[in-house]
């Protein structure tokens, strides 16, 4: 699994729990003190279609049963459930659905003269201040008890047991964190056994010399901070991502080595000009040389 998939997971979970963590700002038209909602704000939309689109990499089962899929669902259809709501009023029917995502089955009862969402929105209204799952049932009973006894049967205690949109994601990407730290320790290991026999005609198991070790492990150890010292000497709107991956390695390995061991600076610079002939070209290796040498003034 790319660490970037897991990255940009990890980050598009920041910007859901952010949305979440305020009032939500719909975009709505006002007519009266009514509303019609057009759209929910793009800093919610975007992150959960992005998320959706990453259940779809990681193959998570069943995935339109997930949280993520009912919330986005949820969120297509909204426009119709609150209609001829005011704004407080679709806020606190968002809010109350999204603190339990399995509540979007209420949705599903059907009213003879009117639509079944103004009275979900009473039961929220209803409900205690921290109510227990008991009564949050017991409310539930209460608001929709005008229902046939073979409807209201449908909908047990389990229903209101609390089941969130946070609580699927942190799972999730745990899962997926661990996935991926598993699978790069393995490419790690292939990737040093590859290095230890490339000047071998046969693959021999070789033991990792301790200076190669200490490179290779502290470069990913420090790779965020490399990164950063590293983007300070590229060109005005120039990133560290839109190297080549040679480049980056080149300048990873010989950053690490001015920054946290002994080797002499002159050294690191001159193997990483070799490597750079090596792997690349003439040009990215005058380029990595001038990188350098700007570090090197810096520091």
């Amino acid at each position: 699994m790319a660490t970037s998939v897991v990255s940009s997971f990890r980050e598009n979970v920041e910007k859901i729990e952010t949305e979440l963590s305020q009032t939500i700002r719909f975009d709505v038209d006002f007519r009266d003190e009514r509303i019609t909602v057009r759209k929910f704000p793009k800093g919610l939309s975007q992150p959960l279609e992005a998320i959706y689109e990453i259940y779809e990499i990681l193959g998570v089962k069943d995935i339109e049963k997930t949280n993520v899929a009912k919330a986005l669902a949820f969120m297509r259809d909204f426009g119709g459930y609150a209609k001829k709501m005011n704004e407080y009023e679709a806020t606190n029917l968002f809010s109350g659905i999204m603190a339990n995502l399995k509540l979007i089955r209420l949705f599903q009862i059907e009213l003879d003269e009117e639509p079944v969402a103004p009275k979900v929105l009473e039961f929220f209204k209803n409900l205690p201040e921290n109510a227990t799952t008991e009564q949050t049932f017991e409310t539930f009973q209460k608001t929709f008890s005008f229902l046939h006894e073979n409807i209201l049967e449908k909908y047990t205690s389990d229903l209101f047991v609390p089941n969130t949109l946070k609580e699927e994601l942190d799972e999730q990407l745990l899962q997926a964190e661990t996935t991926a730290e598993s699978h790069l320790s393995d490419l790690l290991k292939e990737t040093k056994h590859f290095v230890l026999n490339y000047d071998n005609d046969r693959a021999e198991d070789l033991e990792a010399p301790e200076y190669f070790t200490q490179l290779v492990d502290g470069v990913l150890e420090k790779k965020e901070d490399l990164e950063i010292n590293i983007s300070k000497y590229l060109a005005k709107n120039w990133s560290f991502s839109r190297l080549t991956l040679v480049e980056q390695a080149i300048l990873q390995v010989s950053t690490y080595e001015i920054l946290f061991t002994d080797t002499p600076n002159v050294v690191a610079v001159n193997e990483a000009i070799e490597l750079s002939k090596d792997f690349s070209d003439e040009k990215s290796s005058r380029f990595i040389n001038g990188v350098l040498t700007n570090f090197l003034k810096e520091d």
